[in-house]
Parts: C-alpha cells; sequence; structure tokens
C-alpha cells in the first residue's frame, strides 16, 4: 500500500507530517509526503518518499506574503490576500496530487489540501482522511471553535459562526477548486452545499492534546482528538557552543522568536524586543526568523540565533515568546513553560485564546499591538507568576504521556484497510 500525505506549509505544518508518515510507513506500507521543495533533504532523511510542490517560507518572505502576515487587523485584507495567493500558486499545490493519483492507495490530507484531495480521491475512488493540527470544524463549544462568538461557553452561535467560516473558506478556494476539477479531473464543478456533503463523509484525525482543546459535544463520530505529533530528532538537538555557553552562563533565559512570520523591518522589531527585554531585565533567546542575516544586537543578555530545535532548547528556558504556530504552541506546552503568544494570522489567535484560557499564558497580544510596555508587562507576568509555572507544568506532564502517534496510527490502520 502507497499513503500521500500531503504537508503543505512551513516548517511547522510539515513536521508534525513527518512524524506522522515515519509513525505509519512499515513493511508492505510506504509513505511519501507531498510539500514544499525546500524540505526534499529534511523528508527523505526521515526515510519517506517526496513529491516536491509550492515552497510556503518563501513565499512568506515574498512581499504579498508579508502582507498577509501582517493582516491580523483586517480579516477582509487577509481573506483578500489568501485569495489572490491561491490564485497565482494553486496550480503548484494540487498538480504534485494529480501526479501522484495513479499510484496513491489512500489519502492524509492536511488543512489547507483538503479540497484538492476531495477532488483527487472522488476522480479516482480512493480513499482519504484529514489530518488537523487545529480545531477547525464547526461546533457549539467555545473551547474547541477557532472563531468562536461565546469563547467560555457552549451555545449554538459558535457553531453558526463555524459554518460562516466554512462559508468564507469556500469563498476563497472556490475558484482553483473547481478549476482543478474540472479542466483537470474532469468532474463537475462543487457548490458550497456539495462540497460539505463530500467533505463530511471524511474522517477527521487532530493532532493536539484533549487537554488543550477538549472534545466538542457535538463533534461527529468521525472527530478523533488523538494527541500531539511530536518529531524527535536526536541529529538536529546538538546546540552551538555559543548557545550553551549562553545558556550556562546565567538564569534560564526567555526565548522569543515568531517563526516564519516576515515583517518589513525586521530591525524595528528587534530592537522593541531588546527594548522590552531591558524593562523587564531579562535574559533572552531571540530566534531570528526574519531572513535577514545583517540584524544587531548589543547586548550580553540576549543571544540571537538563526533557528534552534525547539524540543532541546524549550526545556531549558524559563518561557516561551511566540506567534502561535500550532507546533510551536505545542512545543512549548510540552516543555510545561508559560506562553506568550504574538499572533499575526490564521490559527494563531486561536491559540493564543487556549493557552491564556487554560492559565498557562499571558493574555495574547496581536502583531499589531505589539509595542514594548506590552511586551515588557507580558513577559514580566509569564516570568514570575508561580501558580502560572506550576500549571504549565502540570499540563507538560499530561502531554508527554500521551501517545498522539500511536492513536493516530491505530485509526489511520483502522481506516485505510
Amino acid at each position: 500500500m502507497r499513503i500521500t500525505i500531503t504537508a503543505l506549509g512551513t516548517r511547522g505544518d510539515v513536521q508534525p507530517m513527518i512524524a506522522l508518515g515515519k509513525t505509519i510507513q512499515k513493511p508492505g506500507v510506504e509513505v511519501r509526503l507531498i510539500a514544499g521543495s525546500n524540505f526534499e533533504g529534511w523528508i527523505k532523511g526521515h526515510g519517506l518518499g517526496f513529491v516536491p510542490s509550492l515552497d510556503m517560507e518563501s513565499l512568506m518572505n515574498s512581499d504579498k506574503g508579508q502582507t498577509w502576515s501582517e493582516s491580523s487587523n483586517n480579516p477582509l485584507q487577509e481573506v483578500q490576500v489568501m485569495r489572490a495567493l491561491l490564485h497565482e500558486h494553486a496550480h503548484r499545490m494540487y498538480l504534485p496530487m494529480q501526479e501522484c493519483a495513479p499510484d496513491t492507495d489512500f489519502w492524509i490530507a492536511g488543512f489547507t489540501s483538503e479540497a484538492y484531495v476531495q477532488a483527487v480521491t472522488e476522480a479516482t475512488g480512493k480513499g482519504y482522511l484529514n489530518a488537523m493540527l487545529q480545531p477547525q470544524y464547526p461546533t457549539v463549544s467555545g473551547e474547541a471553535s477557532v472563531t468562536p462568538l461565546v469563547p467560555k461557553r457552549n451555545n449554538p452561535l459558535n457553531r453558526l459562526m463555524g459554518k460562516f467560516v466554512e462559508r468564507v473558506l469556500w469563498s476563497i478556494l472556490k475558484e482553483t477548486t473547481n478549476t482543478f476539477r474540472t479542466s483537470h479531473l474532469g468532474l463537475p464543478p462543487h457548490t458550497f452545499g456539495s462540497y460539505q456533503k463530500a467533505r463530511r463523509k471524511a474522517h477527521t484525525l487532530f493532532g493536539f492534546s484533549p487537554k488543550v482543546v477538549p472534545n466538542a459535544p457535538d463533534w461527529d463520530r468521525i472527530c478523533h482528538i488523538c494527541g500531539y505529533w511530536f518529531l524527535d530528532e536526536a541529529q538536529q538537538d546538538s546546540p552551538s557552543a555559543e548557545l550553551s555557553a549562553f545558556l550556562e552562563a546565567g538564569d534560564a533565559p526567555v526565548y522569543i522568536g515568531f517563526g516564519s512570520m516576515s515583517h518589513r523591518d525586521p530591525q524595528h522589531t528587534l530592537n522593541l524586543i531588546l527594548e522590552a527585554l531591558k524593562h523587564t531585565r531579562q535574559r533572552a533567546v531571540v530566534a531570528s526568523g526574519w531572513n535577514s542575516a545583517d540584524l544587531q544586537v548589543r547586548s550580553d543578555q540576549v543571544l540571537l540565533v538563526s533557528s534552534v530545535s525547539h524540543n532541546w532548547l524549550f526545556p531549558r528556558v524559563s518561557a516561551v515568546v511566540h506567534h502561535g504556530g500550532a507546533g510551536t504552541t505545542a512545543a512549548g506546552l510540552r516543555a510545561g513553560k508559560p506562553t506568550l503568544i504574538i499572533p499575526h494570522m490564521s490559527d494563531q489567535p486561536y491559540w493564543g485564546r487556549r493557552v491564556h484560557e487554560l492559565g498557562v499564558g499571558a493574555a495574547p497580544i496581536p502583531r499589531h499591538k505589539l509595542n514594548v510596555a506590552r511586551l515588557a508587562a507580558a513577559i514580566t507576568q509569564i516570568t514570575t507568576d508561580p501558580a502560572m509555572h506550576q500549571r504549565a507544568e502540570a499540563l507538560g506532564r499530561h502531554i508527554r504521556a500521551e501517545d498522539g502517534l500511536k492513536n493516530a496510527s491505530d485509526l489511520i490502520q483502522q481506516l485505510s484497510s
């Protein structure tokens, strides 16, 4: 059997899918990933097959990508930018799927590729399931709603909002999905209703902990919360001599990094961080993440790194500050560290809200509202609140005791046979 996983996105989207692929690959089951061309060596190094697709990280560093990541204060602009990007680049996402269709026996679709995978499986008669890193499924539950109207309660308005969001997402996907269906697969176009009816037939596996996102009371039996899908990589967990020396030179620092979220003026963002750290008198490891070799740090209390293994570093810091990507959020919670999320876009505001609701982090600060005073106050809170630290440590123990990969693997074996 050959299973194809669509892992379209940035590193945080791909990493859990590599972990999932390694877990389900065994004698008689060959797994390959469709992912950004920049991840070829990484994926092949884990013994998985690879098919190149859109390099999302390069896209995020483009002008349009930066506009997208800076659109958190304007949902309409975010939708417009997403639609324009998809119109320009969708063919680089779905054509590799068409290429893989003839010799794929079963598909696993990520959030950004479900509509295209559904089309391919409809055309070929093969099965698929969804592997999601966020609870993108309508529900009355405020805790399990990415965009709730009543965040802290079960309320029908939350489910209504979830359905509205589905319509918005379909408005973004409609043109490219139907182009793929009609021009490449010979299928009739979907309406919103026919697409929803088709996708509700597929099971969805959620790669997060039920301690972080509780099971919603009205989710169908096709929804399964498995636990997180962590990829532990010993070969990438060796720190540089500079990082080791910095950690040993004083108290545990704060980690600050915004992952793949670009900014037009990275030095300005870095200066804001440095000023906030000066107010808090905290040491910090700052991951540049802005793809710039010209950033300047003039403080022996701050170490600037280009990249670092979250799995290795996070247990060694006092708290974590980041953009709220699903993977980075999972790594911080697993390490048992208090968290501050600076959401930029997409599902990041949801993770910021959940971290705060669980009492394991400060209230999120949207990127467009970030300033020195807010950042300094939040860093002070997550580094000095003992009750928050205790709750974060307890949640970390729960997450480390879960086996999300085994749970997912068992379900995949059952559903693909």
